[in-house]
């Protein structure tokens, strides 16, 4: 057997001997390092120690306890990169609090120490996790861990807030890092997985352009979905779906048979790149030629209205195109593309145009449902705005522009959240009837929020049935089984009782004008954004519900929609019927 060269048997044997040094426990390292960093006397030199001691930790973690490696080598290289991602972690933000601390040695203000502080808790979180992780409960679970589809979107939503907060909490986003704050970050980056669009402050103020390609890239990755674009790296890595996988996602995109997923998927991305890259052209064409850098201010507002998130670079949104046609018009048409839903366009796509096979072509049931029920919400939204509205926040606007904003407002609260006027100055008729129009929502897998269109239509057409005591649940001379009736009111009943326990925890906690809270609630759990203007006046607990509100309502209806496209297990026996008094 051949020898190992000699570099890489001294190399060995350095290993060897740190791995033997049992001087002081990890843990024990941790503590005394957290207790060093926090310390009110001689702070300065109290931090430098808790460095050094930092440094032995890193040193232990790789050398010592040999996580990214031994513990874990039964496990998936998936599941291996858990541990191996907690070290990136606790590597990067080590040289970044060590770069703040350098900054505020001759500062006594400590203007810098609210980040230095942030810093130090993603640190020594992300070290303790690893440490926990040689616990053999965790890596048995950590092995025989099988994520349901469901489970799997809603871990992949929150990892992909923890790494969006963690990249906006770095001082290279911001423009001041003095006011660097864990939780700002944190809404920062929930709305923005969640497309809600709610914001603490002007992102165009408060971010660099570096901070706002993260907020732009995750809004572009929540609106499709993370199981989107899982799909998408499987078919890069030319791995196969698992079968349970493709029946979940068949369920939830509408498509014919377990075979077309794929292809579905790849549709999906090619009519979103399409329509995000002509609605940029556009918006780059429309924009005043004194705009900054109007090239990336028109890409960003386009994937940000398709993808119904209501981001906008402008500081007050956009209430300075209020009279501005081609602008509302454009942005309306990308935020109703987006919230159709991907089978709609599909369907529509796939219209004969240059072809003389029009007669086999035909809308789809799914089709007719959301393009009657979409347009009937739009139709009487822009013309109860209008008349609410008219002597009251339209009242400065001409005729024309009355119902251009109308109409605006009437597809914006339908998730998208981008606003051309002051909705801290609408009445409360006009308030609560866009709360009813952000409860609906758009349509199933859409980039939109809500209880969705077709959940909305299956209702009134059951009630429809009820008044005319009808068992069967007709639309378009089509008969709707008992298990879409049964998912519609299980669907608007769960976001109904979810959304009223999310708003009173926040008026529990963070009391105060009922009506702006309620509208703010109502707005993140469907995943909206707008607001009245309290979103920066909320306490830390209320920003901590609201953010609790947003990844809810998110994944709720979603995580439903996945349980509900599951197989359904019937049991072997059932119940005799009783009588029950209703009404």
């Amino acid at each position: 057997m051949a020898s190992s060269p000699p570099p890489l048997r001294y190399l060995a044997s350095i290993t060897n001997h740190l791995r033997n040094v049992k001087v002081f426990p990890t843990v024990g390292l941790l503590l005394l390092a957290l207790s060093l960093d926090y310390s009110p006397w001689l702070p300065l030199i109290s931090k430098m120690a808790s460095t050094l001691l930092q440094v032995g930790v890193l040193v232990k973690l790789v050398f010592e306890e040999r996580y990214l490696h031994l513990k874990f080598r039964r496990l998936s290289w998936q599941k291996k990169l858990i541990p191996i991602a907690l070290f990136g972690v606790c590597l990067l933000f080590f040289i970044e609090k060590n770069l703040l601390l350098y900054s505020m040695w001759g500062d006594s203000s400590g203007a810098m120490m609210n980040p230095y502080r942030s810093y130090s808790i993603i640190f020594f979180s992300s070290a303790f996790f690893i440490y926990a992780l040689r616990l053999n409960m965790i890596s048995e679970f950590l092995s025989q861990l099988h994520l349901k589809p469901a489970q799997t979107l809603a871990i992949g939503f929150m990892g992909l807030i923890l790494f969006g907060t963690m990249l906006l909490s770095l001082p290279q986003m911001v423009s001041d890092p003095s006011k660097i704050s864990i939780i700002d970050a944190l809404f920062t980056a929930t709305s923005a997985s969640t497309v809600t669009g709610l914001v603490l402050f002007p992102i165009s103020e408060f971010y660099k352009p570096s901070g706002i390609w993260v907020i732009l890239f995750m809004i572009q990755l929540g609106g499709l979905g993370i199981m989107t674009f899982g799909v998408l790296f499987s078919m890069i890595s030319k791995q196969r779906m698992r079968i349970h996988d493709e029946v979940a996602l068949q369920g939830v995109l509408g498509t014919e048979s377990i075979g077309t997923v794929q292809q579905e998927i790849k549709l999906i991305f090619l009519i979103t790149f399409m329509i995000e890259a002509l609605g940029a052209i556009f918006i780059w064409v429309i924009l005043p030629a004194d705009t900054a850098d109007p090239f990336f201010t028109a890409v960003f507002h386009s994937i940000s209205a398709f993808c119904n998130a209501g981001f906008s670079l402008f500081p007050e949104n956009l209430m300075h195109y209020v009279d501005h046609f081609s602008m509302n018009f454009v942005i309306v048409i990308l935020i109703v593309l987006g919230g159709i839903g991907f089978p709609v366009l599909n369907n529509l796509g796939n219209y004969p145009f240059f072809s003389k096979d029009r007669a086999a072509w035909r809308l789809s049931f799914h089709s007719k449902m959301v393009l009657s029920v979409s347009g009937a919400l739009l139709l009487i939204g822009t013309i109860v705005i209008y008349i609410l509205e008219y002597q009251n926040s339209l009242s400065s606007l001409s005729w024309y522009d009355k119902w251009i904003a109308a109409a605006f407002h009437s597809v914006t609260a339908r998730t998208a959240g981008f606003n051309t006027l002051d909705l801290g100055g609408f009445s409360d008729a006009a308030l609560y009837f866009i709360m009813l129009l952000m409860w609906i929502g758009g349509s199933p897998a859409s980039t939109a929020g809500g209880i969705k269109t077709t959940t909305f239509g299956v209702m009134l057409a059951t009630l429809g049935a009820m008044l005319h005591q009808r068992d069967e649940v007709s639309v378009f001379k089509r008969s709707l089984s008992s298990q879409a009736v049964q998912k519609s009111l299980s669907t608007a009943f769960t976001s109904s009782a979810l959304l009223a326990t999310l708003l009173l925890l926040l008026l529990a906690f963070d009391g105060g004008n009922f009506k702006a809270l309620m509208f703010e609630s109502v707005s993140a759990f469907n995943t909206v954004g707008l607001s009245t203007g309290i979103t920066s006046q909320l306490s830390p607990i209320g920003k901590i519900i609201i953010i609790l509100t947003m990844f809810i309502g998110r994944i709720g209806p979603l995580t439903l929609a996945f349980s509900l496209a599951e197989r359904i297990s019937k049991g072997k026996y059932t119940y005799p019927q009783e009588r029950v008094i209703i009404g």
